[in-house]
């Protein structure tokens, strides 16, 4: 594709580097020219390889696409530059003409943020659960004595008299409450999951929205969106349940006090997404196909706090704990599935599932 072509990209932030199908760079961006310290007429009508850090492992990236016309996305891709290494969020998608085949390959760098919008990064990951260790070691003991609390209130319930009977309540709730608090905590000390099992998303998101509806979600009105001829997904449907819970029940205290409340749920195919994970070696992606988004038309994320969207105890609310989207993190990184914020949406907030087929 000739340079003009993206004449309007050369004003944009991100990185973007075009090759044809002998993978010579026909187009170079402002951006990638300095982040690779090349200008476009050193690099344009060069090979790719000649590039600063496009090894062999990304030049074969790019032969496998022209070939099957798949898009890949490599999060947190190490991009080794020779004064500079850095992590770096990485798109390939072929420009494919009239013939169904590629003609040429628009390869998108930008600065990794995967540690900011991704809630499976191995960083998170790593971090999470070193945390959780400790957490789920002190929810532990704290829920002994709990225990002994709540049973000696419920004791006293019955020798009290009627008019103190609410204190005895009121000490079973909060000892309720703090229990259930401890139950997330503990989720942080789990591993990855290996006994996934197929398992159809719609019944699990029509399931989500039923208790959702009869809970904190009743002042929200849902909409569906679909495919119905989505494949079952690999996954474990507790699990899963639970990271589709905490994103709808974030959705839906966002919503607070908004007379026209919306939750949208889509559901799609993407054949041929598939993205590396930092874990991965060699030649090694994963196929996650299957997109879900969760949309709210609230007042959106500030910006203040979108890097540290997935950490715990990282919240918007004046009464938020920080631990639903902290739990969603966890719950993708033993999943293997990828849970992202959609810097691009507007409307309020979209958070994007991308899930495996069984």
């Amino acid at each position: 594709m000739p340079s003009a072509g993206f004449a309007y990209l050369n004003v944009i932030p991100v990185a973007l580097i075009a090759v044809d199908s002998s993978l010579t760079v026909t187009f170079i961006n402002p951006s990638a020219e300095i982040l690779f310290g090349v200008s476009a007429q050193q690099a344009q009508g060069r090979p790719l390889s000649s590039m600063p850090a496009f090894d062999e492992e990304l030049h074969g990236y790019c032969e496998r696409i022209f070939s099957s016309c798949e898009e890949i996305s490599l999060f947190e891709q190490l991009l080794r530059l020779p004064m500079n290494h850095r992590f770096v969020t990485m798109h390939i998608t072929p420009i494919v003409g009239e013939d169904m085949t590629a003609q040429q390959l628009v390869i998108t760098i930008e600065k990794s943020d995967g540690l900011d919008r991704t809630a499976g990064s191995a960083w998170k990951q790593e971090t999470t659960r070193a945390a959780g260790v400790m957490a789920a070691m002190l929810a532990h003991e704290v829920k002994n004595p709990l225990s002994g609390i709540r049973g000696a209130a419920q004791f006293l319930q019955d020798e009290v008299v009627p008019e103190q009977r609410a204190l005895t309540e009121l000490i079973c709730m909060e000892t309720d409450r703090i229990r259930d608090l401890l139950d997330q905590v503990e989720i942080f000390a789990n591993g990855a999951v290996e006994n996934k099992q197929p398992v159809n998303i719609h019944e699990v998101l029509q399931y989500v929205i039923s208790i959702a509806k009869t809970g904190f979600a009743s002042h929200v009105m849902f909409k569906e969106r679909y495919d119905p001829s989505l494949p079952e997904v690999s996954a474990h449907r507790d699990l899963l349940v639970q990271l589709f819970l905490n994103l709808v029940k974030n959705s839906a205290e966002a919503l607070t006090g908004n007379a026209d409340a919306v939750i949208t749920i889509s559901t799609s195919y993407r054949s041929g997404y598939r993205i590396r994970p930092k874990s991965a070696t060699g030649e090694e992606t994963v196929s996650l196909p299957v997109m879900v988004t969760v949309e709210d038309n609230g007042s959106g994320i500030p910006e203040s706090i979108r890097a540290h969207l997935f950490e715990p105890f990282v919240s918007s609310k004046e009464q938020g704990r920080g631990l639903g989207l902290a739990v969603v993190a966890k719950i993708a990184s033993d999943l293997g599935i990828v849970v992202e914020l959609d810097q691009e949406f507007d409307g309020g907030t979209r958070f994007i599932v991308w899930l495996a087929v069984a």
